[in-house]
């Protein structure tokens, strides 16, 4: 069946010592770790949370962000212009800073209610200006990966392909997302591990994950200490468990409800092909193909 809830990592360290009388804690920081391999392991959709962000390219390349898991578009917004791009850097160099003044009143043992008081004022401007750059009109627009072998991010400045025609385009390496124009701003849609206000990973509420966790931390726990119990369950035990859980629950994620289904059915029924959903950002992709005969 389809997951819809998720539950903290929390909840599963809880169920191990519950069901394990486990004497003492130093395993949990190697549990969370455990978990996340685990959930790694699994791969089902339900697992992930969808993010989108803003990303400022310099010199044809910015950082992925650290939780990306995986891709789903990048585009960018052309109603934007330079003085609402000056405008989101200055909102950034701001929120930097005034979390590093947090932490240094924090480690002073200071009052920063007012600080703190600042910073959800730029927050609140930073997601009025996400919503800008994430605005669904015809100002976006999708970048397509490139598949050149002279990528214009791999030009130098006397480079005769620099005066070639080519449309705007990027690729993905080492951990940078590089692209065809040397700044600007990227939108990027993308999929990550949800984890809580203690960045401890979520697990989706299902007895099947639950169980999975379970093993999955039991058997690591197993190799530094086959005797950490007394009860009998070697490492192949638990392995064979793990193995059985991990499946049940990739299917159980994967299980789609009656809307998807009638999603997933409308994508596929289809007589005439259209293949310009990139174009659109995938939109229409499941509204219901009518032929008109008249």
């Amino acid at each position: 069946m389809a997951i819809y809830k998720t539950i903290s990592s929390k909840e599963i360290v809880r169920k191990l010592f519950r069901d394990l009388k486990l004497d003492d804690d130093n395993w949990i920081d190697d549990a969370i770790e455990w978990m996340g391999e685990a959930l790694e392991h699994i791969g089902a959709s339900a697992q992930l949370e969808h993010k989108q962000t803003v990303l400022n390219v310099l010199n044809h390349k910015v950082a992925l962000p650290f939780d990306l898991y995986y891709i789903n578009q990048v585009a960018t917004n052309t109603a934007m212009s330079t003085k609402d791009s000056t405008i989101y850097d200055s909102i950034i160099a701001g929120i930097t800073a005034l979390k590093d003044q947090i932490a240094s009143a924090q480690a002073a043992g200071l009052e920063y209610a007012q600080i703190t008081h600042q910073l959800q004022v730029l927050t609140n401007q930073l997601i009025v200006m996400d919503g800008a750059y994430f605005k669904s009109d015809a100002s976006m627009m999708p970048l397509q990966y490139s598949a050149s072998t002279f990528h214009a991010s791999m030009h130098c400045e006397d480079c005769v392909n620099e005066l070639a025609q080519y449309k705007d385009s990027y690729v993905v390496e080492n951990n940078f997302i590089k692209t065809s124009f040397q700044t600007g701003k990227l939108c990027l849609s993308y999929t990550a591990f949800a984890v809580d206000h203690d960045c401890y990973p979520m697990v989706p509420a299902d007895i099947s994950f639950k169980e999975a966790m379970f093993w999955y931390v039991y058997k690591k726990l197993l190799l530094s200490n086959p005797k950490i119990t007394k009860n009998g369950m070697d490492y192949n035990f638990a392995e064979e468990k793990w193995k059985y859980y991990c499946t049940q629950a990739r299917n159980a994620a994967n299980y789609p409800d009656i809307d998807r289904m009638a999603s997933f059915m409308d994508q596929w029924v289809r007589l005439i092909p259209n293949m310009n959903r990139h174009d659109s950002f995938f939109e229409d992709l499941n509204t219901r193909e009518n032929l008109n005969r008249d």
